[in-house]
């Protein structure tokens, strides 16, 4: 099979930055990942507008345009560092992740799956999200996740091989996901799912970031059909290393109510709570994601 040059390109380039990351020490490689921030942000501009149209969309005048050009920032090499650390995730061990401060966190999931099995947990697109699973899934619970084929074939079977060094699974997201899904916490699995992305369709209307996020019922249909309890997680860096763990209480399905009426109820709950986080946080956040969670439906990527 022939691949277009730009895929091969981008696929060396991670190739080599994947080695590059692996090679060096922690710092080392994280100050890898400060620079290239530095690179995309004032030299590129990656979407650096889009990030700080967004960030005076939410907060209004609560931060000045400097304060809003370093939020943007802060974000951005949060990103960067994400993706380093994704490239290490092989190096992670559990007697590493027991010295590593967001351990009193993976405890307390430790403690709700022993006592209550299967549930689905929660975390929006801040911190390293990803961490928060592998994390778990090295302390021994089974965490799996679900996600999308990646554009570029050669570098979605890379991200596929960082993937198998956790040992974290992964259900592609087709036509069997619901029926994969389900299956997979009726046998005691946990979910980790990402609420906060926009659908291209009309799904759900919840109050967000002070606007209204079309958002799918995701996280509340899986564990109304599961029954199972949703645990919504913040998974917050604190300077270049450290990471924080927050566990909420959890949002059961409620059975006397209308399938979509409990939807809707599940989803503003588990997503107000990260809104307040987000605002308590906001360079934690993703403000440069393509799929923008408050954009309208349909409305083409820029």
């Amino acid at each position: 099979m022939k691949h277009r040059t730009k895929h091969v390109f981008e696929y060396v380039l991670l190739r080599i930055l994947f080695v590059v990351v692996n090679v060096l020490p922690l710092r080392a490689a994280l100050a890898v990942g400060w620079l290239g921030s530095l690179f995309f942000f004032y030299v590129l501009r990656f979407r650096v507008d889009k990030a700080l149209t967004r960030l005076e969309l939410v907060f209004g005048d609560r931060f000045t345009a400097k304060e809003r050009k370093r939020i943007a920032r802060l974000s951005f090499r949060n990103i960067c560092f994400n993706a380093v650390e994704a490239a290490r995730f092989g190096k992670l061990t559990p007697e590493k992740l027991q010295k590593m401060p967001l351990y009193t966190g993976i405890v307390a999931m430790q403690e709700i799956y022993q006592k209550n099995g299967a549930f689905i947990f929660s975390t929006a697109h801040m911190g390293n999200w990803d961490l928060g699973g592998v994390a778990c899934k090295l302390a021994g619970i089974p965490v799996f996740s679900i996600a999308r084929r990646q554009k570029n074939p050669l570098s979605d079977d890379l991200l596929n091989q960082i993937r198998n060094t956790t040992g974290m699974e992964v259900v592609l997201n087709d036509s069997k996901i619901l029926r994969n899904v389900v299956r997979r916490l009726k046998a005691g699995e946990v979910l980790a799912i990402l609420p906060d992305v926009r659908s291209s369709t009309e799904a759900l209307s919840i109050d967000f970031l002070g606007g209204k996020a079309n958002l799918g019922a995701g996280a509340a249909l899986f564990a109304q059909m599961a029954n199972c309890p949703i645990y919504p997680v913040a998974l917050i860096r604190r300077g270049w290393s450290h990471h924080e763990y927050k566990v909420f209480d959890p949002i059961f399905p409620d059975p006397s109510l209308d399938k979509k009426e409990d939807w809707q109820r599940m989803m503003q709950q588990l997503v107000s709570i990260f809104d307040a986080e987000i605002r308590a946080n906001p360079e934690q956040y993703f403000w440069f994601n393509k799929r923008w969670v408050l954009d309208p439906i349909g409305k083409a990527k820029a």
